[in-house]
């Protein structure tokens, strides 16, 4: 069957599922989530007949759960709506209404879960206008691993839990070779590196006819889904902005910089 990458996923897909191929790799991990979540989400994957499960389960994401709360609330939506799931993995325009008032109060829920109330006054703190409550803004601001203190905030970990792109050259039974930009920090600051070949895993029942040429969105060193080119673009863009206002955080001088 002839397809654009990532045309079958995104015109099947509901918010349960979209929900549960990001997170499924994180709770296998152990970084995030109740144990049973994992087994859910295969169900799930394969017979759609248990959607309370699978939304509990979202429910009990330390971290997950306030950025979909926000937009949700926000769009008036239900929280595994689908434009507001993929809104926070991906980035759409439901992004677009949220100011530094929202964001504080998304850090606030997160200190309610886990982050340490020290850093979240900290963070909120220091917080600039111009950042959405993308996936991304909760690993290179907030800091992965910070809420659920299941991993480092550094280099490495940040670009892992980032949610990045690559356009796959090679399949394998259960692994793709993608050419991917790894995040790098430069004098200080973070951009997208040179492109580059790695190894990603994937399941059979996320990804059943992925092939060389579909470009597939990487968390944690898997494969979660095909995106089609608006979710590509929304992806670049959103994450884009949430780099940029990072950076612009990073370019300003310390007071202790300042000539007293």
């Amino acid at each position: 069957m002839s397809h654009m990458a990532g045309t079958q996923d995104s015109g099947r897909m509901d918010g349960e599922e979209l929900a549960l191929r990001f997170s499924y790799i994180t709770n296998t991990l152990r970084f995030c989530g109740p144990v049973e979540a994992q087994d859910a989400f295969l169900r799930y994957l394969s017979k759609k007949d248990n959607a309370p499960e699978v939304k509990a389960a979202v429910h009990r994401f330390e971290g997950l759960y306030p950025y979909l709360h926000a937009i949700a609330e926000k769009a008036v939506r239900t929280l595994l709506d689908h434009d507001v799931t993929e809104a926070y993995w991906l980035g759409n325009s439901l992004l677009d209404g949220f100011n530094k008032q929202d964001m504080a109060a998304i850090i606030e829920h997160l200190a309610r879960r886990g982050l340490p109330l020290s850093l979240a006054e900290k963070l909120i703190a220091d917080l600039p206008e111009g950042f959405v409550p993308h996936h991304d803004f909760n690993v290179l601001y907030v800091g992965v691993g910070n809420t659920t203190g299941s991993v480092p905030s550094t280099l490495q970990n940040m670009e892992n839990c980032r949610i990045s792109w690559g356009r796959v050259v090679d399949v394998l039974k259960n692994i793709v070779l993608v050419r991917a930009r790894p995040l790098i920090e430069h004098e200080g600051l973070l951009a997208l590196g040179t492109e580059e070949t790695r190894t990603a895993i994937y399941l059979d029942a996320m990804l059943p006819d992925v092939a060389v040429g579909d470009i597939v969105a990487l968390h944690w060193g898997m494969a979660c889904m095909k995106l089609d080119e608006r979710q590509l673009k929304n992806l670049s863009h959103y994450a884009g902005k949430v780099l940029d206002t990072v950076n612009a955080l990073r370019a300003k001088p310390c007071p202790t910089d300042a000539t007293v």
